[in-house]
């Protein structure tokens, strides 16, 4: 393996032949850090060199090779930290398709891997301490040997990874290792750290898309430092995030709107005092829309800190591209449209903030191609569409195969196109996603985007919980009709609320500003939005929830 910049490899092999050269050439440099706030409050800090991840994932795949057959689905069951890594990296060693899901707790995850083990209908399962799963053989990791046993070469599929389910039942993703490479290139090519190394920081969960390519790839691919958070770490208190990004060089980090709102809102003064991000590369903000005023108070909140104008970098990407797509390559665009115009299916400017529907531009794509398309043809510049992706990074299709995604083309053009489902329009040389097809709002005939509605809906009383809104359409009387369910705020006491007056307001609002008449107005009780694994709005299972009547009404 040769390398081009530092510690940036050319990809020739597989990821297993780069973790092999960085445990040879820095066995004794640190390879990941996990930040435990468990066992203290400031994050003590556990360490494992290249030599240990490399020693520790010879042992584990010694032990999955006495179990598996190559190519068999191993399911990593294991909290968020060192022994996630080694698990990650032990498949690869033992040429068995790694599946990287949670630790089982809670309904919600037994139910979830359920339909994931009748899916790809795995072998063996990693964890941590004795778990009894019927009919899979269990490896408590901690219970393996590091050893020097030579890996097993594999190339083609990686692991499976499987998408949130955000509008259909979770589907595994084959990656490959290819795929896997590069599209950590293109990220790295896209945020700017292609040819100097990068710091990646995470506290996304690791069996989600972007948080293993970042939390893991980088690291990997590239032979850098990586440091790792639980995801209820930052939960708990988001300057813990912060804290991780202070004082460290070219970092690259990422997390859904809403944590850095959580960022300005649930920060003090002196959470922030200290803070030095004059560091930070690249804010990826993705997986969920964009909002322009959460980029705006973001930027107000921590630019006195040293955070640079560039830094967020609105995204576009899905689990069926790996994950990385596009990417802003400077200060974050945000254009007004108007709003009639997007129901049409035109993305029209509108200078009228009555009549607009403000959109973040997610920037462009890096060593792929991405086109816009409606009615089987490539849409122009300003007309919305179905997105479509083509490069090395797509996968080559779902575990169980699924018509109508893979392998799409266009008149004259053979190549295989990835279809997204999600809708977007190409202005001034960016990619804005309008939404998802499967959640589109059609009434009387006009497309509503849900998450427009929601945001209307959010505003139109201050009872409503920000970010915990899902407007969808049920059918009634023939034809389709809105609904709103809308979570109280936590902080507003229930007796203090009154149901009505907050059904009247967001009525109005929706009225007012999308046209629309509302069929029902729900307030629910906090947390009773459903949201998927990765954290998501789940519009169609709230929509399921609300036909059966089983949302707690507040």
């Amino acid at each position: 393996m040769t390398v081009t910049a530092p510690g940036v490899t050319t990809n020739s092999g597989p990821v297993a032949d780069a973790v092999r050269h960085w445990a040879g050439q820095r066995p004794d440099s640190t390879a990941f850090t996990f930040l435990d706030h468990d066992a203290d409050p400031a994050g003590l800090p556990v360490r494992i060199t290249w030599s240990h991840l490399d020693r520790r994932a010879r042992g584990l795949a010694a032990r999955l090779r006495r179990t598996c057959a190559p190519k068999d689905r191993v399911l990593i069951l294991l909290p968020q930290g060192i022994d996630y890594a080694v698990a990650f990296v032990a498949c690869l060693y033992a040429d068995v398709l790694a599946v990287p899901l949670f630790p089982l707790t809670g309904a919600g995850h037994r139910d979830r891997l359920d339909g994931i083990v009748r899916d790809c209908s795995p072998t063996a399962a990693l964890v941590r301490d004795a778990t009894d799963l019927a009919g899979l053989h269990t490896i408590d990791v901690n219970r393996v040997e590091p050893s020097d046993a030579p890996p097993t070469p594999g190339h083609g599929p990686a692991y499976l990874q499987y998408t949130s389910g955000s509008t259909r039942t979770p589907a595994g993703v084959v990656v490959t290792d290819r795929n896997f490479q590069v599209n950590v290139r293109q990220a790295l090519t896209a945020y700017g750290l292609r040819d100097q190394p990068a710091t990646p920081v995470s506290w996304l969960p690791l069996f989600h898309d972007m948080g293993l390519v970042l939390g893991l790839g980088v690291a990997l691919l590239t032979g850098v430092e990586a440091t790792l958070m639980d995801p209820l770490a930052f939960l708990y208190r988001p300057a813990r995030w912060l804290d991780a990004l202070h004082g460290k060089r070219n970092v690259i980090s990422a997390a859904p709107n809403f944590a850095y709102e959580l960022c300005v809102r649930r920060t003090t003064d002196d959470d922030r005092a200290h803070l030095d991000l004059t560091g930070v590369a690249a804010l990826i903000n993705g997986s969920e829309p964009v909002h322009a005023a959460t980029i705006a108070r973001f930027h107000d909140t921590f630019a006195p800190h040293g955070l640079r104008t560039d830094a967020q970098r609105p995204s576009y990407g899905l689990a069926e591209a790996t994950v990385f797509v596009t990417a802003a390559t400077g200060p974050p665009t945000t254009t007004p449209f108007d709003r009639k115009a997007l129901a049409e299916g035109r993305a029209e400017v509108q200078d009228d903030p009555e009549r607009a529907t403000t959109l973040v531009g997610c920037g462009q794509a890096v060593e792929q191609d991405v086109v816009v398309v409606a009615d089987g043809a490539e849409c122009p510049p300003g007309r919305i569409g179905e997105i479509w992706v083509h490069g090395e990074n797509v996968a080559p299709g779902y575990w169980v195969a699924k018509p109508g995604v893979f392998g799409a083309t266009l008149p004259g053009d053979p190549r295989p196109w990835l279809r997204t489902g999600d809708l977007g329009v190409l202005h001034d040389g960016e990619l804005y996603v309008v939404g998802r097809i499967k959640d589109l709002i059609v009434v009387d005939g006009r497309n509503h985007y849900p998450q427009d509605v929601e945001a209307t809906a959010e505003r139109a009383d201050p009872a409503l919980r920000r970010g915990h809104v899902a407007a969808f359409s049920v059918l009634g009387d023939a034809q389709e009709a809105l609904v709103i369910v809308a979570e109280r705020a936590p902080k507003v006491p229930r007796e203090a609320i009154d149901p009505a007056r907050v059904r009247r307001n967001v009525r109005a609002a929706v009225s007012a500003h999308h046209d629309v008449r509302v069929r029902d107005v729900l307030l629910v009780e906090p947390g009773s939005v459903p949201r998927t694994s990765s954290g998501k709005l789940s519009r169609a299972a709230c929509r399921d929830r609300y036909l059966a009547a089983e949302l707690p009404v507040s």
